[in-house]
C-alpha cells in the first residue's frame, strides 16, 4: 500500500505520529529516524520451529521487526546484554546461529535501503 492509498483510508494525514497505524504501510529510510540509544540489527537462523518462536518472541520484546529473521532493537548496553542472555538459554549452540551488529548513531545514518521496505512500529494497545 503506498502512501497516497493510506490517505484516502484515514481522514488524517499519514505523518511520523500516526503513521504505523494498522493498515498503513510506508516506506522505511532509516537514515531519517533518530534512534535513543545504539541499534543493535539481531539476525538469526534456528533450526528447530519452538525454538525459532521462542526467538521471535524474545526478539519482538526488545525490537522491531524488519525482516522474518531480522530485528533492529534500540537498546542501551545493558538492556542489551539482557536480550543477549535470553537468547543464548534459549537457542541450541550446536545448531542454530544468531549474530548482533551494533550499529552506531553516525553509521545508522550512511544506512541505505531500497523497495517496498516497510518497517511497522511497535504494537502499543492490543485490542479484542
Amino acid at each position: 500500500m503506498i502512501l497516497d492509498e493510506a490517505d484516502a483510508i484515514f481522514s488524517e494525514a499519514v505523518d511520523e505520529y500516526n503513521r504505523y497505524k494498522i493498515g498503513v504501510a510506508s516506506g522505511y529510510v532509516p537514515a531519517e529516524r533518530e534512534f535513543r540509544e545504539m541499534l543493535y540489527l539481531v539476525a538469526y537462523d534456528i533450526t528447530q520451529p519452538k525454538r525459532l518462536r521462542r526467538i521471535a518472541k524474545t526478539c519482538k520484546d526488545y525490537g522491531v521487526r524488519v525482516e522474518k529473521s531480522v530485528f533492529e532493537c534500540d537498546l542501551d548496553e545493558k538492556l542489551f546484554g539482557s536480550l543477549w542472555q535470553e537468547i543464548n538459554k534459549i537457542i541450541d549452540h550446536d545448531e542454530d546461529a544468531v549474530i548482533a551488529y551494533r550499529i552506531c548513531r553516525n553509521c545508522v545514518r550512511n544506512t541505505l535501503s531500497a523497495g517496498a521496505v516497510v518497517r511497522p512500529g511497535p504494537v502499543l494497545v492490543y485490542m479484542p
